[in-house]
């Protein structure tokens, strides 16, 4: 049985959160609101071929882990 809109929005606001956190979540929300954005045509510019949920989501944490590693850096000098 498919979700409805909202089952569909909360899962996706709940799987952002987790994994890029509030903010960063917020951000992309305005982004793509802000954005002339057609999923359809970004679709097949094939951008994530090859990779699965997992695999993103590693980057993402890898991506996550070397910013906060030089943010911290960065206030520390």
């Amino acid at each position: 049985m498919a979700m409805t809109d909202s089952e569909l929005k909360s899962k996706c606001f709940t799987i952002l959160s987790e994994h890029v956190g509030n903010v960063e979540m917020e951000r992309f929300i305005m982004l793509l609101n802000r954005d002339t954005f057609d999923y359809t045509e970004w679709r097949k510019l094939n951008l994530f071929q090859g990779e699965t949920v997992d695999s993103l989501c590693d980057q993402i944490e890898q991506f996550q882990q070397q910013h906060a590693e030089s943010d911290h850096t960065s206030a520390m000098a």
